[in-house]
């Protein structure tokens, strides 16, 4: 109600401005300097009802030019100018000049264009009024307005088209409800596979960590194994040429050959004669058969 209230007092003050411009409200902007600086251009000027039999010379007056003089010297619909002459031959006439121009009004104001006289004047508020007239203000005016409602009654609108799309797009809302659900639910199951994917690719890089160190400590026991191999045949190379340089002093060495057995010959026996102590005694001391024997 309230937001109601409201569009309907601007759309009530944006009327009422463009009414003033026709002469209907009992206000009007001031369109140019001519009343300068009596009346400056963007007042708004309060209009008082005043006949025509109580105008005289001085008073500014505003009244309204035909369309045909308005045409043809291009003045606005609503004039506010001081009364210069008043005429009552053949009825009630005026004669006007603004006060800030040299030349009087080219056309007489009748007593039925009388609007009114001017009792007192607003600096600056009748600037919108003014923009109001011009093209551009009247599109704007009408797009502000457009605007308006819909921010006022944006709510009440999203509520009707909810309602709208449900009473009307129901179906077509539940299918996709559906579709969303099992795009979801293939969502998760993507999500799933990759989390196993990763750990699967997270095992697979601890294995290649552990092969990694077992070449690593392969290859450390190979360089090992050549150490060694280069020692063992540095070895077997001492070896070999220690067997030579053996081989080649043996060849030097001249042979010797075995002395015979020294064997002391056994006197002949020529004829058994009688072993005793004494004969032993001399045998062993190596006395002669003859010798022994005696």
């Amino acid at each position: 109600m309230k937001r109601a209230l409201g569009l309907i007092l601007i759309i009530a003050v944006a009327i009422a401005g463009l009414l003033s411009l026709r002469g209907v409200m009992p206000f009007m902007p001031v369109f140019g300097t001519s009343m300068e600086p009596e009346l400056k251009a963007g007042s708004l000027i309060l209009i008082k009802e005043i006949s025509p039999s109580e105008v005289k010379e001085g008073d500014i007056i505003i009244f309204e030019v035909p369309a045909m003089v308005r045409e043809h010297y291009n003045y606005p619909l609503l004039v506010a100018h001081r009364v210069i002459k008043v005429n009552t031959n053949n009825g009630i006439t005026f004669r006007t000049k603004g006060d800030n121009v040299a030349v009087e009004d080219p056309f007489t104001v009748l007593a039925q264009d009388l609007r009114g006289q001017v009792s007192q004047q607003i600096p600056y508020l009748g600037f919108p009024l003014l923009y109001l007239q011009s093209k551009y203000g009247t599109i704007f005016a009408g797009v502000a307005l457009c605007l308006f409602a819909l921010f006022l009654y944006a709510e009440d609108l999203s509520r009707a088209r909810r309602r709208v799309q449900e009473g009307l797009l129901a179906p077509v809302i539940e299918e996709q409800r559906q579709v969303s659900q099992e795009l979801g639910q293939k969502v998760v199951g993507v999500e799933q596979a990759i989390g196993k994917f990763a750990q699967a690719i997270e095992l697979y890089a601890q294995h290649l960590e552990s092969h990694t160190k077992a070449i690593i400590g392969l290859s450390e026991a190979s360089q090992e194994l050549k150490k060694s191999a280069a020692e063992q045949s540095k070895v077997l190379t001492d070896l070999s040429r220690v067997f030579e340089e053996i081989s080649t002093k043996q060849r030097l060495i001249p042979t010797i050959e075995p002395m015979p057995p020294i064997i002391k010959p056994v006197p002949e026996v020529k004829e058994p004669v009688p072993v005793t102590r004494k004969a032993v005694k001399r045998w062993a001391t190596g006395l002669s058969r003859e010798d022994w024997l005696e």
